[in-house]
């Protein structure tokens, strides 16, 4: 089974859970991975190893999936 296949869409709710330090792949690409750097009420923080950090809205998390 592969990394992609492996992976699936993040949920609102998952994305709530969350802890700081999780790390988190950009649309199933393994070579496209960040650290959850904040939790709050209203998304998440993550600060990508390719680009600068980005804050994302827990229900538009549908395009980050946890590193397996």
């Amino acid at each position: 089974m592969t990394f992609i296949e492996k992976a699936m869409a993040m949920t609102g709710d998952q994305s709530r859970k969350l802890k700081i330090g999780a790390r988190v792949h950009w649309k199933n690409d393994a070579g496209d991975v960040g650290i959850v750097t904040e939790n709050t009420w209203s998304g998440v923080v993550i600060n990508w190893d390719n680009r600068g950090p980005q804050a994302i809205m827990h229900n538009d998390m549908a395009d980050v999936s946890l590193d397996p």
